[in-house]
């Protein structure tokens, strides 16, 4: 009687997680799959386990059913990976740091965030959740960070922004699309010029995710190449949400699954980490180490990526349409 009770359990877990999974297949479609994407690692997981128990207990042909979609699952994830052979930073090839923070609206130490940046040594900061309070980190680090740009997104959650302590390009140098969630700084590192931008995506369905990155794709397909973008995309990097940002910008994301939020954290809650914070990287920059940091005072932590430059210009890639100075918000 157990034993039939525990086999039905396993056989249900599996037939759920099973269709969560190609469902999430179908975001190019249906902005709801895309909102289930986001637990893809999870529900193969636990479908690789219903499928270890399904062939534990004999029933050959679910368990070779649960494989068979786990395993689809698990090759989705393949934008979270890192690639092999990615260059490290090092014997004169230029390289930068660029931090990645949503400060959270209710961040209650600024100063702390601060503190952590700049111990980072970063050459670069991207920001979310600009508040009137969270401002202060921006002050805090202001002589650190001459070369700036906060742009207005959301009156209760706050804007976007990008510091930087590398000078501006020549030319058109900054972007703001105000209430969109996207702001860009055009700085020189490495002796190149290069658009650093900082994202905050609504949440996917039922929130408008969907209808904001309508809004934007415009917008990103005329900022300067080459681009790099950081953000909260509060979508996984293997997402449809993430896929149309990337190819807006002539960008891939930095492989590795990072963990960087947690849902029903708390004392007695359990929590689902989910990896929402990505660096988006042009053609010819490498990862020589991306990490997970802190986040001090936010319910995000940062991402820390310390990135190799292209040793030589990039040849064959054509540059996106100049904007005009700063972008008149929409």
């Amino acid at each position: 009687m157990v034993w039939t009770f525990l086999k039905r359990a396993i056989s249900i877990l599996a037939a759920l997680a099973a269709f969560g999974l190609v469902f999430s297949f179908l975001a190019p479609r249906l902005p709801l799959a895309d909102s289930v994407a986001h637990f893809r690692f999870h529900l193969s997981a636990a479908l690789t386990l219903a499928a270890v128990l399904l062939t534990v207990s004999r029933d050959w042909r679910q368990a070779g059913l649960a494989w068979a979609v786990s395993l689809a699952g698990f090759v989705s994830l393949a934008p979270a990976l890192p690639a092999w052979g990615t260059a490290v930073a090092g014997g004169g090839v230029p390289s930068l740091t660029v931090v990645q923070l949503n400060l959270s609206f209710r961040n209650r130490t600024p100063g702390a965030a601060a503190d952590f940046i700049r111990a980072e040594g970063a050459d670069i900061v991207t920001l979310q959740e600009v508040t009137d309070r969270t401002e202060r980190v921006i002050e805090l680090l202001g002589e650190d960070y001459p070369y700036s740009i906060r742009c207005p997104f959301s009156s209760r959650v706050g804007g976007v922004a990008v510091l930087s302590r590398l000078p501006k390009a020549p030319g058109p140098s900054e972007g703001c699309v105000e209430g969109r969630g996207l702001a860009w700084l055009r700085v020189i590192a490495g002796g190149r010029p290069v658009s650093v931008a900082s994202m905050h995506l609504h949440w996917p369905y039922p929130f408008s995710q969907a209808s904001q990155i309508d809004r934007l794709e415009g917008r990103l397909r005329d900022i300067p190449r080459p681009v790099l973008v950081a953000g909260d995309f509060n979508a996984a990097p293997w997402s449809h949400a993430v896929s149309r940002v990337a190819d807006a910008t002539d960008t891939t994301v930095a492989g590795g699954l990072r963990f960087t939020f947690f849902i029903g954290a708390g004392r007695w809650a359990p929590f689902i980490a989910m990896p929402i914070d990505h660096v988006l990287l042009p053609g010819g920059y490498s990862p020589a180490a991306i990490q997970v940091g802190p986040g001090p005072g936010s319910d995000h932590r940062s991402v820390v990526a310390r990135l190799a430059l292209p040793p030589a210009p990039i040849t064959g890639q054509a540059p996106g349409p100049l904007a005009s100075g700063p972008a008149a918000a929409e």
